[in-house]
């Protein structure tokens, strides 16, 4: 009997290995929020990696070379608009000419990087990043994630047309998920509309946009301000009546608490570029909100 089930089972083992389970679509995104998002759309039939790892700055990032060695395996890459991905992405479509690339921030309507140029809110200090003028924070907005979550959801399905049916549920449970995210913000942000909160460097753009608040920056063209910068950033947030200076933890806060102790305001973090976004948006909100009365 012993013997009999042993055969059973390595005969088991054998078919095992002659059918083996469907492997993942394996995609590379650029930062870790865009992470979420695959992650909400594509479920069990994906495996996402990101280039931009927990506290490396995607302005000065440049990829591993086990990096690009991964990439040259993948199947898949959603790109975001950042400036890396210029130079990034001819050099990875010579490693893997068959590598899909899809922009994920196709479709939204991007925010000018200065001040005559900007949109909506925002009041960038000529904020440029070399971005070629656009902000390229799109992912911490509500309308622009929910643009994401759709161009993931059409380029997972273009790579795995099998999942499309399975995309296409977690897509709209996410959805769902925004859209009541959306209303509390909406409630959150009621009678604050043209309210101004202060940064080091501007990567809430869209949120203000959205609900009807105004960034200031302290940061100039990616850059720690000059004197006369701060002298003006000063003066602006005394006139305001700014009591918190947010900074990113991705960069320095030097300036943010110079000018903090000069208007005698707190000092206080907000994560950008957190992998948890839904929950980190929510919290950015909240201290945003606060800030901005």
């Amino acid at each position: 009997m012993k013997k009999k089930l042993q055969a059973v089972l390595a005969a088991l083992a054998i078919l095992a290995g002659a059918f083996p389970a469907t492997a993942k679509t394996t995609v590379f995104v650029s930062v870790l929020p865009q992470k979420f998002f695959a992650e909400q759309v594509g479920g069990e039939r994906v495996e996402i990696s990101v280039l931009v790892e927990k506290n490396r700055d995607p302005h000065t990032f440049e990829p591993l070379p086990a990096q690009m060695a991964a990439l040259s395996r993948a199947d898949g890459y959603l790109s975001i608009g950042l400036p890396f991905e210029e130079s990034l992405l001819p050099r990875v479509r010579q490693l893997n000419p068959s590598l899909r690339i899809f922009p994920a921030d196709l479709g939204i309507e991007k925010i000018r990087g200065k001040d005559e140029e900007h949109h909506g809110h925002t009041h960038e200090h000529g904020h440029a990043h070399n971005h070629g003028g656009n902000d390229p924070h799109v992912w911490n907005g509500i309308r622009e994630a929910r643009t994401i979550a759709e161009n993931t959801c059409t380029a997972l399905a273009e790579l795995d047309p099998e999942g499309a049916e399975y995309f296409g549920r977690n897509l709209g449970n996410f959805l769902k998920r925004l859209d009541a995210l959306d209303g509390e913000f909406r409630e959150l942000f009621r009678g604050r509309e043209g309210a101004a909160f202060l940064v080091f460097h501007p990567a809430w753009g869209y949120l203000a946009r959205e609900y009807g608040l105004e960034e200031v920056a302290i940061e100039v063209d990616g850059k720690e301000p000059k004197a006369a910068d701060m002298a003006a950033v000063i003066t602006e947030a005394k006139r305001r009546g700014v009591k918190v200076v947010f900074v990113s933890p991705q960069f320095s806060g030097r300036s943010a608490e110079i000018i903090a102790r000069s208007i005698g305001a707190a000092v206080e973090a907000v994560n950008p570029l957190s992998e948890e976004w839904e929950e980190n948006i929510r919290a950015a909100a909240r201290a945003i909100a606060e800030a901005a009365r």
